[in-house]
């Protein structure tokens, strides 16, 4: 008799965890950690609707049924209320990426809920989509001014190919209305290329196959955008680059399953940068200015508890990697600095570095990298440098730089960009703007004889591999 009973337990066991229980059956109902508008800046942040709806402008929502599991992700979604097939696909992706639910609770165990939730859609229309062309096409009058389509003031426009998700698909072409027919002035070359890449602040170290899309001019002063997607399709990157090798001006990084990791944007030279965790849950929000304060407003923990409101509490963010490797570290947040002890760590929770900070000034820093202890003064990377300074590099390329006399002479510039290893040697080299093959040889095999000249990058008073980039002017 008892082993029957025994048996019945444990039969019964399974049956109560696959229940599903209706939102008035249980004693807490499932909700987003830290509530509805979080689940709902997810949505907005990791949105990606397909430009063909996107262009008609939209004022619509999907409502999405699913099953809130006890691990905080979602599971059985389908369609309640739809639009159209890939509106609703979209509204299932985006719910299947969040797994940041707070499940729902029976006597203070968790259990198996569904849920209706509506996921919005909202859009501007966009008159310079062309469905016929699937393109982006601008006009301009006859002054260069932004005009509506209207064939007898138009005299210039700007074509940009598109794919279903709005990213360029082919050559941009810049145009002009002569003799009755569009002639075209310029060409900014479509380029989609297979590449290795690292997940932007990711506690993966390995690269990836991944594909890199672009229409670049080929000038290295101008900006232009790039795009990075898995072999699927799935996102990695979506940047904008100002032009002369600076850093992007504004960007989306996600991580591998095709959840927003970070956004960053730019403005009156303030950056700003909003974190997430993998599970969809909003991390930081951190801004840092043109002299490189940081202002920390905002953490969360994974599960959605607040650990720094409006600038003061204890901060745990991710930090700079070192050698590709993730870095996290924590410390005490006071009006939106950083005071006191603040330690870091690699994702294994080994101890990477120490410092100490009054008033968001580092006072001093202590790493503990390769299991060397090092002190150090900055807690940002420092630049390699030549030896004796930038008025010696250029006295040394002046003195040995020797155009061909058999070509004929050019003015304007060569960039070129190498890395500084850690030994100060030299490798890696690469044009970024060319002024001809002569110069160009001429630059690579000149900053070729500074081998070893050089004084290796920082960072946390580590010697690290850093690419520089070097404009040398011709007159």
């Amino acid at each position: 008799m008892k082993s029957f009973i025994v048996l019945l337990t444990l039969f019964s066991f399974p049956a109560l965890s696959q229940q599903v229980y209706k939102i008035n059956e249980v004693e807490k109902p499932a909700e987003p950690s830290g509530g509805v508008a979080f689940l709902n800046q997810f949505i907005t942040a990791n949105i990606q609707i397909p430009i063909k709806s996107a262009a008609k402008g939209m004022n619509t929502k999907v409502i999405v049924k699913g099953i809130v599991e006890p691990d905080g992700s979602m599971s059985g979604l389908e369609i309640s209320r739809s639009v159209d097939k890939t509106i609703d696909a979209e509204a299932i992706r985006l719910l299947s990426l969040y797994k940041a639910w707070k499940p729902a609770l029976i006597k203070d165990k968790p259990v198996r809920q569904v849920t209706f939730f509506p996921v919005l859609f909202r859009t501007n229309p966009m008159p310079e989509f062309d469905s016929t062309e699937n393109a982006l096409i601008e006009y301009f009058d006859k002054n260069n001014i932004l005009i509506p389509n209207d064939q007898r003031k138009n005299k210039f426009r700007n074509v940009i190919p598109v794919d279903e998700r709005g990213f360029v698909r082919g050559d941009i072409l810049f145009q002009e209305f002569r003799l009755g027919k569009w002639k075209t002035n310029l060409t900014l070359p479509f380029e989609k290329k297979k590449i290795w890449t690292k997940i932007s602040k990711s506690t993966q170290t390995d690269s990836v196959k991944a594909f890199s899309i672009s229409a670049k001019s080929g000038n290295f002063a101008d900006g232009y955008e790039e795009v990075i997607i898995q072999p699927d399709g799935t996102l990695l990157s979506n940047a904008r680059y100002p032009g002369g090798g600076r850093p992007p001006s504004s960007g989306k990084y996600y991580f591998l399953n095709g959840v927003l990791n970070e956004e960053q944007s730019v403005s009156d030279s303030l950056v700003k940068n909003i974190n997430w965790y993998e599970n969809g849950q909003l991390r930081s929000i951190i801004e840092t200015g043109n002299k490189k304060e940081v202002s920390i407003k905002n953490v969360w923990d994974r599960d959605g508890s607040q650990l720094v409101k409006d600038g003061n509490g204890w901060g745990k963010i991710k930090s700079n990697s070192y050698r590709q490797k993730a870095l996290f570290e924590e410390g005490k947040v006071e009006n939106e600095r950083k005071s006191g002890k603040w330690v870091g760590k690699f994702a294994d929770s080994t101890l990477a570095y120490e410092d100490f900070y009054k008033e968001g000034i580092l006072e001093k820093g202590i790493s503990y990298f390769d299991g060397e202890k090092v002190n150090y003064e900055s807690d940002y990377i420092i630049e390699p440098q030549f030896k004796g300074g930038k008025n010696k590099m250029y006295q040394f390329l002046g003195e040995n730089i020797r155009p061909s006399p058999a070509v004929p002479r050019a003015k304007g510039k060569t960039i070129l960009s190498f890395v500084v290893r850690e030994d100060g040697h030299l490798g890696d080299y690469k044009i970024e703007q060319s002024l001809g093959k002569s110069f160009d040889d001429e630059v690579v095999r000149v900053v070729k004889r500074m081998d070893g000249l050089w004084e290796a990058g920082t960072q946390r008073g580590r010697k690290i591999s850093v690419r520089y980039r070097l404009p040398v002017n011709f007159e």
